[in-house]
């Protein structure tokens, strides 16, 4: 929520120029509202992930391991690509859902 909210927040008067301008075919090819949107459309991305892992624990289903891993791998990318960013933050989930499929792993006997 809080990259939504700050997406919308920096970049208000990108909005407010798209707003403007009626919304429809308005990115086009201009840079800073590719960002904004891509921003703010990344943000969604985030809370439908979270809102469906928030399900998922309440309803005790077991995540699966390519989510975790996954997050890792796209985070890790996003760091070098973008080292000086928010990037970073997504590296507490990522592990948080590794360390709980782990846990719950069935524990093998030698």
């Amino acid at each position: 929520m809080l990259h939504t909210v700050f997406g919308v927040v920096v970049f208000s008067s990108v909005w407010a120029e798209l707003f403007r301008e009626g919304v429809l075919n308005t990115v086009n090819q201009q840079p800073m509202r590719s960002v904004a949107y891509w921003f703010l459309f990344f943000g969604f991305l985030l809370l439908l992930l979270g809102a469906l892992v928030d399900w998922c624990e309440a309803q005790a289903t077991t995540l699966p391991a390519f989510l975790g891993w996954g997050l890792l791998a796209m985070t890790l990318v996003g760091v070098a690509v973008m080292p000086i960013s928010g990037m970073w933050l997504a590296l507490i989930p990522a592990i948080g859902l590794i360390r709980q499929q782990v846990a719950s792993a069935p524990k093998v006997l030698a």
